[in-house]
């Protein structure tokens, strides 16, 4: 029995860590070229389930790599869920931030600071102001008298 294009859309996405509405749409209507440009992919990435024997640049890496290379080409609705399974992988923020300063010099200001951006997003960061109005709604919700019913 043949996949539904929505299954095998669930099973790229759980290779992969991530999920685009593409791949339903290419399920639907090329499901052997969806195959192909997944195990291109998997190889590239190492996605579950792909061998890494004989490879010498794990995963982890492999994503940084790809993230670079999207924010280089201006890609940034691709860079959160690389950024997402990159840290699922093992790296540190802190290696992410410095996969996207090397990629500085190369990509320019514009895309490098979008992408900061979505780091922040991916791992929770708040700027000071954003703390302090998020401690001061919470004291308010502390304060806040009960309205009698």
């Amino acid at each position: 029995m043949k996949e539904k294009p929505e299954e095998t859309a669930k099973r790229l996405a759980k290779t992969r860590g991530y999920s685009y509405p593409e791949w339903e749409y290419l399920a639907e209507k090329d499901a052997e070229f969806l195959e192909a440009y997944n195990r291109l992919s998997g190889l590239s990435l190492l996605h579950e389930g792909v061998s890494t024997a004989g490879k010498q640049l794990p995963a982890k890496y492999r994503e940084l790599v790809a993230i670079a290379a999207m924010i280089g080409q201006a890609r940034m609705w691709g860079v959160k869920p690389h950024m997402e399974r990159a840290l699922r992988l093992g790296c540190t923020e802190q290696e992410l931030l410095e996969a996207l300063e090397t990629a500085l010099t190369p990509v320019g200001s514009p895309p490098f600071r979008q992408a900061l951006g979505i780091l922040m997003q991916v791992t929770g960061w708040q700027s000071a102001a954003e703390r302090k109005e998020g401690k001061a709604k919470k004291a308010a919700r502390k304060t806040a008298k009960p309205k009698k019913g």
